[in-house]
């Protein structure tokens, strides 16, 4: 029920608490009723009881010896259906009702209770006048009919309880629902390059109102923060990309002066590898705080993308050599494009780079592009270990880096810029596959479309 809709939920809610309800209602209409009733019984049997003792003292002129005149002719007919006792002033017996088998228990009590008499539960009640007493006593199980009937139906009355108030909460949790869906379609469209949009808010001022409210304020703060982080990252790559330029040329000029010694040019050799991957570094930031504002410069042409391809394969091919590793290569034949040649070739590189660092030594290096279904197919694959299941779904993320072993160098942003320039391009990249037989992203990208 977890991943039900809330709607249904509350729904079943309702109708749970509905039928709790009816219920709850049941037993106290049965109290209620049965309480009324058994009183309405014992006001019969007192006035019923009184009568007879009014009969009685109406008949004393007449001799009470034998008793022959105390029969069941004095008895009223509303009392004749019960069960009496009349006993005399010395506590003789008087009179007797036919259904009565037994004398009366003597419990000491003489308001109307429940006693057993021949062993069916009755009402009891003791009454005296003018030296005679009367025991009288009824079956009450008329009352308890009446009682259970209604409650009966009211128990028969619970389906349709259930169905109406099931139908009915899930149309008022729909109808209370339905400013949430509005919120929750609207807050997916809000992304890191739509952060200027807010959630709409309803024109009730209730608790949904408030907590929009406080839901934009929380998005102004985060635009805030976030556009500033975007031009701190676009700043700092831009700031840094002269001084890169100036220590670059420095140490190259180092390096063609036939007068450096041989150690100074060893250690030059090494700055200049680290430079170069610092300059990697700060030229990623800078596209990717560009691509964050929404703001790449993307400059589209028709190329065939087998040109990129066999740029991208030679230099693989050179990178493979020094790793012990084979290229396959599967290229169809021509694959127009209509995208940013440099961007595409960007990817193209981040991809095989990957595909040669990532591998085992004297593994294979598969390359395969197509066209298929209106787009350029491009997957790379190579048989080395299969990145961990848990990092899977992050290896897209910036910085982070696919094995945590630290065995191949790298900053953890190729695959994010590749992502994002494929996404740009109106394109997807995706792993498709990492296990034991090697680990495979494909690259999909819209075909340029024929000239009439």
């Amino acid at each position: 029920m977890n991943a039900w809709p809330l709607r249904w939920k509350i729904a079943c809610y309702a109708a749970a608490l509905g039928v709790i309800a009816t219920l709850a209602g049941a037993c106290t209409t049965w109290l209620l009723i049965r309480q009324a009733e058994m009183a309405d019984f014992d006001r019969r049997l007192t006035t019923e009881a009184f009568e007879l003792l009014r009969d009685i003292e109406n008949f004393r002129a007449e001799r009470i010896g034998g008793g022959s005149w105390l029969n069941e002719n004095i008895v009223p007919l509303a009392a004749r259906h019960r069960l009496i006792e009349v006993r005399g002033a010395q506590g003789e017996r008087l009179y007797s009702s036919a259904g009565l088998a037994e004398p009366f228990p003597d419990d000491g009590i003489e308001q109307i209770h429940t006693a057993r008499v021949g062993g069916l539960p009755v009402r009891v009640g003791v009454f005296r006048s003018n030296g005679f007493t009367v025991r009288i006593a009824g079956d009450f199980s008329e009352v308890n009919r009446v009682a259970r009937e209604i409650v009966l139906g009211m128990f028969g009355a619970i389906p349709t309880v259930l169905i109406v108030v099931f139908l009915g909460g899930r149309w008022v949790a729909s109808r209370a629902i339905g400013p949430i869906e509005e919120i929750r379609k609207a807050a997916e469209g809000i992304t890191a390059k739509t952060l200027d949009r807010r959630l709409p808010i309803p024109p009730t001022d209730d608790e949904i109102a408030r907590l929009i409210g406080v839901l934009n304020s929380t998005f102004d703060r985060l635009q805030s923060s976030f556009e500033q982080c975007v031009r701190f990252s676009a700043d700092a790559s831009h700031h840094l990309k002269t001084p890169l330029t100036v220590l670059r040329a420095g140490i190259e000029e180092i390096l063609t002066d036939a007068q450096t010694p041989p150690k100074l040019q060893r250690s030059a050799a090494e700055l200049l590898h680290q430079i170069h991957q610092l300059t990697s570094i700060t030229e990623n930031l800078l596209l990717l705080a560009r691509a964050d504002a929404d703001r790449l410069d993307l400059h589209y042409a028709e190329f065939d993308l087998r040109e990129v391809l066999d740029g991208a394969c030679d230099d693989a091919t050179a990178l493979a050599e020094e790793y012990g590793l084979t290229l396959e290569i599967d290229i169809a034949g021509r694959l127009p494009l209509r995208a940013d040649r440099s961007a595409v070739a960007l990817i193209v590189q981040n991809l095989m780079e990957n595909a040669v660092k990532h591998n085992t030594r004297g593994g294979r290096v598969a390359i395969h592009a197509q066209s298929n279904d209106g787009q350029v197919e491009l997957t790379v694959r190579n048989n080395g270990e299969p990145i961990p299941s848990e990092r899977v779904p992050h290896i897209f993320e910036r910085f982070y880096r696919a094995r945590p072993d630290g065995r191949n160098a790298g900053a953890g942003l190729g695959l994010s810029v590749a992502c994002e320039l494929s996404q740009a391009q109106g394109g997807s990249l995706e792993l498709t596959r990492s296990d034991a037989s090697g680990t495979e992203f494909r690259l999909r990208l819209p075909h340029a479309r024929s000239k009439a």
